[in-house]
């Protein structure tokens, strides 16, 4: 018997299907496998951040608070002191946590944003602005109540596969620069569930310490009012603590349903 070997034709070893459509399902998968990833990641490390000892969240928030820029050196004791018996008086409970604390950081912007490890930091600007007490106490509660649903840590878990990313990626280098990035992102915005619940959190607070609600809205709605038509000099506070008038409406139906009274006396702020 002979052996008759067939002709190889040109078609052997081609896929019948277009390399560019190979490459882009090869890519697809990349993306897809990449984003459930840094999902998966997101989510177990929200939850192991959580979990973390006071300890070790009391230095990484000393180390945060490190990356801060401009945060005044000298301040009015008397300043200081009230504000930090201002914020005592707001809080509920022992949290076996670090005790919150407060940080003035010069910036022409009125803010206040929380850290790791219970900073609370505010702008001088934010104090100059405040018109009376109940207004100012509601910043530092909502503040507080971030503090007490450990959301900035929950942040910070989730900075963490962004670091991670960005360490394979080689952006950035150093511990220097992932702190850094993590005080970064610490300071991006909350979900909306956890603004609304922080908000809660400072009314019950408020009400608490004043017998009523009366007053502490009175900052949002001026910001609300000076930022209907234009992003002005008190658009700060929006980026880190967006508010609509539908949030502020929210509140008042949820004195009403508990029976807090929203009109009463007014504190003033210390000359």
């Amino acid at each position: 018997m002979v052996y008759n070997p067939k002709e190889i034709t040109e078609e052997v070893n081609v896929t019948a299907v277009h390399p560019l459509v190979d490459l882009a399902y090869l890519l697809a998968t990349v993306v897809v496998f990449s984003v459930l990833v840094y999902l998966g990641l997101g989510v177990i490390a929200t939850k192991l951040v959580t979990h973390i000892s006071p300890e070790l969240e009391a230095k990484i928030g000393k180390q945060l608070l490190s990356t801060v820029p401009n945060i005044a050196s000298k301040t009015n004791p008397q300043q200081q002191q009230y504000l930090e018996s201002l914020l005592t008086d707001l809080q509920t409970t022992n949290l076996n946590r670090p005790s919150p604390s407060i940080h003035i950081v010069k910036d022409k912007y009125a803010n206040a944003v929380i850290i790791p490890g219970g900073h609370i930091i505010v702008t001088t600007a934010l104090l100059t602005e405040a018109e009376s007490e109940n207004e100012l106490a509601f910043v530092l509660a909502h503040e507080l109540g971030h503090h007490v649903a450990k959301d900035p840590l929950k942040g910070l878990g989730r900075s963490l596969v962004g670091i991670t990313m960005a360490t394979v990626l080689g952006i950035g280098s150093g511990n220097a620069d992932i702190v850094t990035l993590t005080g970064s992102l610490t300071d991006l915005h909350y979900s909306r569930r956890q603004e609304t619940a922080a908000d809660v959190y400072a009314l019950s607070a408020i009400v608490r310490k004043y017998g009523h609600g009366d007053a502490s809205l009175d900052f949002f709605q001026r910001i609300l009012a000076k930022n209907r038509d234009r992003r002005g000099k008190l658009s700060a506070y929006f980026s880190t603590h967006p508010l609509t008038q539908a949030r502020i409406d929210y509140l008042y139906r949820v004195a009403s349903k508990k029976g807090w009274r929203m009109s009463g006396e007014t504190t003033d702020l210390p000359k």
